[in-house]
């Protein structure tokens, strides 16, 4: 059961160089996308910047297209590339700087939804 202080993520674990960072969070559930597994993570409130971090320094690059990661909790986005973080809101509005910062590294741009990013969105 999460806590109140408690986010969730989704991490692509292709995108990540050294998986041993997925240690520090507990895998809530995962799914196949295409080739990907896209796996949900609960990280406690306490380690979530550390956690970032680490799943920073481990994401991808591949072809010059890097890979990311996103954490959500109440009314909080937390948008993680290589060499940038973004704090969001959950509304898609507030999104756009992150939307382009990716398109701008080769992302497509329908990859970058950020979905689920409400507890109430998840469906695994």
């Amino acid at each position: 059961m999460r806590s109140f202080g408690s986010y969730h993520g989704i991490i692509i674990e292709e995108g990540l160089g050294d998986r041993s960072v997925l240690a520090g969070m507990r895998i809530l559930g995962s799914k196949r996308a295409g080739t990907w597994t896209l796996l949900k993570v609960d990280v406690d409130e306490a380690r979530i910047e550390e956690l970032i971090g680490l799943v920073q320094k481990n994401l991808r690059i591949e072809k010059g297209v890097p890979f990311y990661a996103h954490f959500y909790r109440r009314g909080e986005l937390i948008v993680v590339f290589p060499e940038k973080i973004f704090h969001l809101k959950p509304d898609k509005v507030t999104w756009k700087s992150a939307v382009n910062y990716g398109k701008s590294k080769g992302i497509p741009e329908e990859e970058l939804d950020f979905k689920p990013c409400k507890f109430e969105e998840e469906t695994y």
